[in-house]
């Protein structure tokens, strides 16, 4: 996390910086970038820049779970109603669910990123930003399910909980040892992973019904 002397900076000033370390880090390979770099893209002298963060990495971290707390935010201002059913379409819609997307473009691209930062860092980035940033909204989901009788009787919460918030993780890395480069494959899979998490969570005549029910919808 940024030390407090980032937070003490003025609303105007911290989106700056977000943003134009976000636009570096979309601009070039996480391994080419250097802290010169990262001092000229944000406009601040090292000594500055060693009062609001440690290191590269940190300042990455914090990029990323600045854009994942936005999306957290545009769940969780809405009501449970509404998040059952983006958790239960969502393992069959492309956009999982979500309707508008509540990111930016340029968070958008971000996010793209962590795809090819070294695994090292890839590594820290999950230990540090995203680990349990979603378990807690996926236990609420589960006892929802389980609650309007969607959920299979012999699911651990804790442990779908866990599967869930590393599904994504896993398939970067799968991503990369297949050499899988091609963003609209990548969500083809993510999709097909989706699909087949989902029909393990939910009783096999209720799956076929939300299926059914949910491409009616569509039409």
């Amino acid at each position: 996390m940024p030390k407090k002397a980032f937070f003490r900076l003025d609303d105007t000033k911290r989106e700056e910086i977000v943003n134009n370390a976000m636009q570096l880090f979309i601009d070039y390979p996480y391994e080419d970038i250097n802290m010169e770099m990262v001092f000229t893209a944000i406009s601040v002298h090292p000594g500055t820049y060693y009062r609001y963060f440690e290191h590269k990495d940190e300042l990455y971290c914090f990029l990323v779970q600045n854009v994942m707390q936005k999306r957290a935010d545009f769940f969780n201002n809405h009501t449970q109603d509404f998040l059952l059913q983006v958790f239960l379409t969502g393992l069959f819609d492309e956009d999982m669910g979500m309707g508008n997307e509540p990111l930016s473009e340029l968070e958008i691209k971000f996010l793209e990123t962590v795809l090819s930062i070294p695994e090292g860092n890839l590594f820290y980035i999950y230990m540090n930003a995203l680990k349990g940033e979603t378990a807690a909204l996926i236990k609420d989901m589960l006892r929802r399910m389980r609650l309007d009788g969607y959920l299979r009787p012999d699911i651990d919460d804790e442990l779908v909980s866990f599967m869930f918030e590393t599904m994504q993780f896993n398939l970067v890395l799968f991503f990369r040892e297949h050499g899988i480069k091609d963003i609209e494959m990548q969500n083809k899979i993510s999709k097909y992973f989706a699909d087949f998490f989902g029909h393990g969570l939910v009783d096999d005549d209720k799956y076929a019904r939300i299926v059914s029910d949910f491409e009616k919808a569509k039409k």
